[in-house]
């Protein structure tokens, strides 16, 4: 199923850093293109100083679970593809009915919509549902099985796996076109959540006790959004774009944030089982006295004692897709949460 049409494009997600990113590039690449951001509501819309310069991009009140009343605006009659970014991202195995209601049920109805539409959708989903292993020699590029043996004890990345496969699915039955991108760790400035920089904002703050034997992916977040214009404009787009960044040892990642910030990187470093020990004990004292956790949640330890990475066949090529130097993209991190962050203003 491919659409012609120029219509506005529909944005879930859009208040997030991802969505951000997505309509600012937008805005800079394709100005002819009106943007539809689904917001939870217009006043969420609203407070967002980045918003007010975005004068291609209209607003919906809906959300992609619940009522499906939207859905039937008359504003998405002429849409011609749909950014699926919408996801609860929440790293832990307590309350995750919602984290599977919106990753997977949400994605599905995204489906079904576009196939209303007939129109494509471009699905960002996570390096992690392959990108996950033992030694940091592998790396997973788009045919690669999914990494559920390992990944499948951690609710956010099951709910991804499960939500790609139901996608896939469905998309065949009602002949959508569907593709899916998947980066990894997205950093970058303008997380005006502080949530996908939030490890960046423990180091700044001195927050971080320990660091753990591990690896971790990232990749700058003003190269990924583009990555996903792309996606969406290609005319022969393929099912599966992995975006390629930088893969490191969390030492090695520390220690660049050293580099570009001045504070000094935490020197302890614990062997994986100890820090799954600690951090469950705190776990388990948090839920004894119903406060929060001193420690990560023990699922972030289980994650960070493992490597990820991802190789590209097709996203330089087709999607123009090239990831900046990594001290540059932490550097313009750091400064961005120095400028902004309330507890980081100088």
């Amino acid at each position: 199923m491919k659409s012609t049409r120029q219509g506005p494009v529909l944005v879930t997600g859009a208040t997030g850093f991802l969505g951000r990113h997505l309509l600012e590039a937008l805005a800079k690449t394709r100005p002819q293109t009106r943007a539809i951001a689904l917001v939870k509501t217009e006043n969420e819309w609203r407070k967002q100083d980045w918003s007010a310069p975005l004068r291609h991009v209209s607003t919906l009140e809906g959300r992609v679970t619940g009522s499906d009343a939207w859905t039937k605006d008359e504003n998405l009659e002429e849409l011609s593809g749909i950014y699926h970014l919408a996801a609860i991202v929440r790293h832990s195995r307590r309350s995750t009915e919602d984290v599977y209601e919106t990753n997977v049920e949400g994605t599905l109805r995204m489906v079904r919509l576009a196939a209303e539409r007939r129109c494509r959708m471009v699905y960002v989903s996570t390096s992690g549902t392959v990108g996950c292993f033992k030694t940091q020699a592998e790396a997973a590029d788009e045919d690669a099985p999914y990494a559920e043996a390992t990944v499948g004890q951690w609710p956010y990345y099951d709910s991804k796996i499960k939500a790609e496969r139901a996608a896939r699915a469905l998309a065949s039955e009602l002949g959508v076109e569907l593709v899916i991108v998947r980066p990894p760790v997205m950093l970058g400035p303008g997380d005006h959540r502080y949530r996908s920089t939030g490890n960046v904002i423990r180091f700044l703050r001195k927050r971080l006790p320990f660091l753990i034997q591990g690896g971790i992916n990232f990749t700058d977040i003003r190269d990924a959004a583009p990555a996903l214009i792309a996606a969406m404009a290609h005319p022969g787009a393929r099912p599966v774009y992995h975006l390629e960044g930088t893969s490191c040892s969390i030492d090695a990642f520390f220690q660049m944030c050293e580099e570009v910030s001045g504070v000094e990187a935490p020197k302890r470093k614990l062997p994986h089982g100890i820090a799954w020990a600690l951090a469950s004990a705190s776990e388990r004292a948090a839920h004894a006295t119903k406060t929060h956790p001193v420690l990560p949640d023990p699922v972030v330890v289980e994650m960070a004692g493992r490597w990820w990475g991802l190789r590209s066949r097709y996203s330089a090529d087709e999607l123009g897709y090239a990831a900046r130097a990594p001290r540059q993209t932490l550097a313009d991190t750091v400064h961005w949460l120095r400028e902004n962050h309330p507890q980081l203003k100088a």
